[in-house]
C-alpha cells in the first residue's frame, strides 16, 4: 500500500495557511490561471492505494458478500462535489449500490488548473482544506498529472452501510520519482466534499443498555459526559476494552447482537478467538458511528 505523507515544515504550513486564507491557489503565484481542464483522456493506469477489495478462494473465484443489500442495485445513496477553496480543482462523486451487496463511487468531471499527481480518499470525519495526512482514510486511489481520474472506486471496504464516512477529499499525491521539492503542499487536503447519505437505518429503535461488569466484559463504560458508569444506571455511549474481554460477553453486557455491534463500529478490530483488542474504545452510540 502506498501512502502520501505530509512533508511540509512549520514554515511551509504557515505559507499554505496564508494562501488558503487569502483565496490564492497554492499552485502558482499571482499570474492569471489557465482555464480549468479535465486533461486529455480517461486513466488507464490509475492506481488503487488501498487493499484489493476482491477476495479470492483457492480456485480463483471471487468471494461474494452474503449480507442483504441495504438498497436496490443502482440506487444513488450519496452525491457531492469535492471542490478546492479557490474553485479551480474539483471532482464529482456519486455513490451507487452495486450488485454485490456493497457500493461503488462513480467519479466524473475532474478538472484542475494545474495538473499534478492527485489522490482521492474517503474520510470518517469532516475535513477542511489544509488538513494533513489521515492514516485511517479509506479506499484511496491515485492518478498522475497526465491522467483523468478513474471512473469508479469500490467502497467494498466500507461494508454494507458506508454512511459512517463523512467526507471525500482530493489530496495532491507524491510524484513517481519522489522529488516534490517544488510542491510543498503534497499530502495536504486541497478539495473537500461532504457526504450526505440516504441509506435506511437498519436499527432505528436501537437503545443500548448496560448491566454489571463481569469476567469477559470487565472494562469501563462511559456516558455522554465521559463519566464512568457504575452498575446499571445511565446510558453508555462507549466501552473501553480491558484485558481478557471477549466479544460474546461484551455483547451480553450491553444487550447487543453481533450485527448491531458491527454496525455501531464499522472498523472494529477483533483479535483471534473472539477476543477484543485491549485498550480499544467501542462505540455504543448510534449517532456517533
Amino acid at each position: 500500500m502506498h501512502h502520501v505523507r505530509t512533508t511540509t515544515t512549520a514554515a511551509t504550513g504557515t505559507l499554505l495557511a496564508a494562501l488558503l486564507l487569502t483565496g490564492c491557489t497554492a499552485f502558482g503565484g499571482d499570474d492569471p490561471l489557465p482555464t480549468p481542464t479535465g486533461h486529455a483522456a480517461p486513466s488507464g493506469t490509475a492506481t488503487p492505494l488501498g487493499d484489493d477489495d476482491s477476495k479470492s478462494d483457492t480456485d480463483g473465484t471471487a468471494e461474494t458478500v452474503t449480507e442483504r443489500q441495504a438498497v436496490p442495485t443502482g440506487t444513488v445513496v450519496a452525491e457531492t462535489d469535492a471542490v478546492s477553496a479557490s474553485g479551480e480543482t474539483a471532482i464529482h462523486v456519486r455513490v451507487l449500490a452495486n450488485d454485490r451487496g456493497t457500493f461503488d463511487a462513480h467519479l466524473s468531471g475532474y478538472r484542475t488548473t494545474r495538473p499534478q499527481p492527485m489522490a482521492l480518499e474517503f474520510r470518517r470525519g469532516a475535513a477542511e482544506p489544509g488538513d494533513g495526512w489521515d492514516g485511517a482514510a479509506l479506499d484511496r486511489v491515485a492518478w498522475t498529472a497526465d491522467e483523468q481520474a478513474p471512473a469508479t472506486v469500490s467502497l467494498a471496504d466500507a461494508g454494507t452501510h458506508p454512511d459512517w464516512l463523512r467526507s471525500v477529499v482530493l489530496v495532491p499525491a507524491q510524484s513517481v520519482d519522489g522529488d516534490d521539492t517544488d510542491r510543498p503542499w503534497v499530502g495536504t487536503v486541497l478539495a473537500v466534499g461532504a457526504l450526505r447519505w440516504s441509506i435506511p437505518n437498519p436499527y432505528p429503535d436501537l437503545r443500548v443498555t448496560t448491566s454489571v461488569a463481569r469476567p469477559g466484559a470487565y472494562g469501563y463504560a462511559f456516558d455522554a459526559s465521559d463519566q464512568v458508569l457504575a452498575g446499571t444506571d445511565g446510558t453508555p455511549v462507549r466501552y473501553r476494552v480491558t484485558k481478557g474481554d471477549d466479544r460474546t460477553t461484551v455483547l451480553e453486557r450491553f444487550g447487543l447482537t453481533s450485527e448491531e455491534l458491527d454496525w455501531l463500529n464499522p472498523r472494529l478490530e477483533d483479535s483471534s478467538r473472539d477476543r477484543l483488542v485491549e485498550g480499544v474504545d467501542i462505540n455504543l452510540d448510534p449517532a456517533s458511528r
